[in-house]
């Protein structure tokens, strides 16, 4: 999906969302969790050459503490990444948005908090999220909203949580995190009280666990080798709330948090989802779309 690597990706396609709705979780073991069908699935394939946007570092006004911060631009990811000390938790709560449908093309937006996937050299990312998306509509009728929960352990497949036991709406309240060291990762998410899921993973190859996320994304998908992010869908805006790395606000000390903005050129003029200043408890802000 690339519910994962900066500028890396795969994508399942929406349709496999309602077959993977007949597969029942019967408890939090690695297997007992069904994978989405193999047929609807992208493999994860790195992009070449700039698939990993640099960091395109700049003043950032009304961050926490009285300092500024780095700011990047990503053709898929808005949000915050911190970098820094060895990342063994990170968590986070978002209220999940409600998607608007208005067009025809199938439309895309993923919400999630990780380890790793910032740099080009992480070879695994470990995220838990959801998504707000589009279904693809008709000549006559826009393509309807679906919502539903996921995990990845990239580069393993996307996992989806089946959406009849798991359900997820707009407006509800999501936590999330991820924790672990060596190659066994504990990954949770939970829906304010309606339901909980956590799972136990073992990462291969064995991660680098130098980044913490918390991000909103436009995923991607690769064919025949070309992968390209798929349009946002107009979420409106999801804030992010308590979040943590290590324990910690993510504009600790002795870390480095980063301000991410989702552009549709490297350069960051045309900006398609940009994310606020840090709340002063270093732990809360919100992400708003602008455009797809």
């Amino acid at each position: 999906m690339s519910r994962g690597r900066w500028g890396t990706g795969k994508r399942w396609v929406l349709a496999g969302v309602a077959t993977a709705a007949s597969t029942v979780l019967m408890g939090s073991s690695p297997g007992a969790a069904s994978a989405a069908p193999a047929a609807p699935v992208h493999p994860p394939v790195s992009l070449p050459g700039d698939g990993h946007l640099s960091p395109n570092v700049g003043a950032s006004s009304g961050i926490a503490r009285g300092r500024t911060a780095p700011t990047a631009n990503s053709l898929d990811w808005a949000g915050y990444a911190v970098t820094g000390p060895i990342v063994t938790s990170v968590s986070g709560s978002w209220d999940q948005p409600a998607v608007a449908c208005s067009g025809r093309k199938a439309q895309q937006s993923a919400f999630w908090v990780g380890i790793d996937g910032y740099a080009a050299s992480d070879p695994t990312v470990q995220q838990v999220g959801t998504d707000s998306d589009c279904t693809k509509g008709s000549k006559k009728h826009p393509g309807g909203a679906v919502y539903y929960a996921w995990f990845e352990m990239y580069p393993a497949s996307l996992v989806v949580l089946p959406p009849a036991s798991y359900p997820v709406t707009s407006g509800d309240v999501l936590s999330a995190s991820v924790s672990g060291t060596g190659v066994d990762y504990v990954l949770s998410i939970s829906d304010a009280g309606r339901w909980s899921f956590t799972t136990n993973e073992i990462a291969a190859p064995v991660p680098l666990a130098a980044s913490a996320e918390w991000i909103a994304e436009a995923p991607t998908a690769c064919t025949a080798g070309r992968c390209k992010a798929q349009p946002l869908a107009d979420f409106g805006s999801v804030a992010f709330h308590g979040a943590t790395v290590n324990n910690g606000a993510v504009n600790a000390p002795g870390q480095t948090d980063t301000q991410i903005t989702m552009s549709k050129n490297k350069k960051g003029t045309i900006v398609k989802a940009a994310t606020t200043a840090l709340d002063p408890t270093g732990r809360d802000f919100t992400v708003t779309w602008l455009q797809n």
